[in-house]
């Protein structure tokens, strides 16, 4: 399928709108991101880990989707998404040494959990679908950046269980998560405007709002601004 050039800048401009208030300025050419900055591996000056560009990719997927399809291959993508972040906060959970990130990673895994449960119980109600059949059932393009993010996303998870516990692994664990919500947000754009369920717009405008918080917060760690 030929990408489409207005609807490939319709979801970069939004995107970029949405994610210019939490992140570092960034650049688009051609709808793709450019990392925001040299990522560092001094643990004088942590950076961010990049945003996987596949998830830009699938937002630009929704973008052109509207209506059961839009919601089906959202549900299908923002479940699996969900569970990694889950897996992640609670290696932080376990290994971290700061009080605070541990806190905030508790905060995530029960509120990405209720995310988990509510979404799969509107797959259910909805269209009567599990996710597996719900990702069986999205556009092939869409099947294809979900499987480059989960490929990466493992990859990442994989490098922080290599992590030694402690002040290391709140540092690994913050510029790991900080994309992976960054990429939530890019998923939620598309459905906060304009999913067919009241309810599923409420749940990505929350989504969104609560994702922004985090990554300014842990960018302010990164950064030393907060001890």
């Amino acid at each position: 399928m030929t990408k489409n050039p207005m609807r490939r800048r319709a979801a970069v401009a939004a995107v970029a709108t949405v994610l210019s208030l939490a992140l570092a300025p960034a650049s688009f050419a051609d709808g793709g991101p450019v990392p925001e900055r040299p990522v560092s591996t001094t643990s004088q000056d942590p950076q961010p880990l990049p945003t996987s560009p596949a998830a830009y990719e699938l937002g630009e997927e929704l973008a052109g989707l509207a209506g059961k399809e839009l919601e089906v291959t959202f549900l299908a993508a923002i479940i699996r998404h969900h569970e990694d972040a889950v897996e992640m906060a609670k290696l932080e959970r376990e290994r971290g040494a700061d009080a605070d990130v541990r806190a905030r990673a508790e905060n995530i895994v029960s509120g990405q959990q209720d995310q988990i449960d509510r979404f799969t119980r509107w797959l259910r109600e909805w269209y009567g679908l599990t996710p597996q059949q719900a990702r069986e059932q999205a556009p092939a393009e869409a099947r294809e950046e979900m499987a480059a993010m989960d490929q990466e996303t493992r990859r990442r998870i994989g490098e922080l269980r290599g992590t030694p516990g402690g002040k290391d692994f709140d540092v690994a664990f913050v510029r790991r998560i900080i994309p992976h919500h960054s990429a939530g947000i890019v998923q939620y754009l598309e459905v906060q405007s304009r999913a067919d369920h009241h309810r599923l717009r409420q749940a990505a405008s929350a989504g969104i709002t609560a994702q922004q918080s985090e990554i300014e917060d842990f960018r302010a760690r990164l950064a030393g601004g907060r001890k």
